[in-house]
């Protein structure tokens, strides 16, 4: 298995690029479907992309396989991309994190990086917000602006207070590691800041194992 997460590829690549290059030609770019009422925007679903790739990796004899590998403890999503009349293909692996390890927390983490790791292989964006501005939507008032600034140096100001909160459960060597850790799990969650530490501080035992898991796992990555 590949515990580096770097991609893999066939021997021989140039059919599978060919193929992958004329889908993605056809593909486009995918139409955001869903709406995420936290943070009040729009974003592609997995199924968005699963919709907008399918059909043309299908008729360029592309089929791409999601599957979950990995430890208990380090879970991973391997996608591969694979082009079965002349056996070559292209493969990558993406973390599957979970901070609070339950059930719920598992589902979205495996429905996110299904959706980023078919994003990512395929080299495929989702449409982009300006356009819907260009047509008429997504329009703001002076008197709304001024209020988003106000409600933005709010946040700022509660922002600064939880990340003080976070870092006071770091010793000051972790403290560098403990900002990366929580960087990577708001990204992979698309979460705000202040969710990611709510979540992360519910439950401080399994914040500490999650991070020491991934503080020795990146320490295992530099020393190769």
């Amino acid at each position: 298995m590949n515990m580096n997460l770097f991609p893999e590829t066939s021997v021989k690549i140039d059919i599978v690029l060919e193929k992958l290059m004329k889908a993605k030609q056809e593909i486009g770019t995918v139409k955001k479907d869903s709406k995420n009422p936290f943070h009040k925007s729009n974003y592609a679903s997995l199924n968005a992309y699963i919709d907008a790739s399918e059909e043309h990796l299908l008729n360029n004899g592309l089929i791409l396989v999601q599957a979950g590998n990995g430890s208990f403890t380090e879970p991973m999503m391997v996608s591969t991309l694979i082009h079965p009349e002349s056996g070559q293909w292209l493969k990558s692996y993406f973390p599957i994190l979970n901070p609070k390890s339950d059930s719920q927390g598992l589902g979205a983490s495996v429905t996110y990086m299904r959706r980023y790791s078919i994003s990512t292989l395929l080299g495929l964006v989702s449409e982009d917000d300006d356009g819907e501005t260009a047509v008429g939507r997504g329009k703001y008032d002076q008197q709304n602006k001024s209020k988003k600034s106000e409600l933005i140096d709010s946040n700022k100001e509660n922002e600064n207070e939880y990340i003080q909160r976070f870092f006071k459960l770091f010793d000051k060597e972790d403290k560098h590691l403990a900002m990366e850790y929580l960087k990577i799990v708001k990204k992979h969650f698309d979460w705000s800041v202040i969710q990611t530490i709510k979540e992360l501080l519910s439950d401080e035992k399994k914040l500490f194992e999650k991070f020491n898991i991934w503080k020795n796992k990146s320490k295992k990555l530099e020393e190769k």
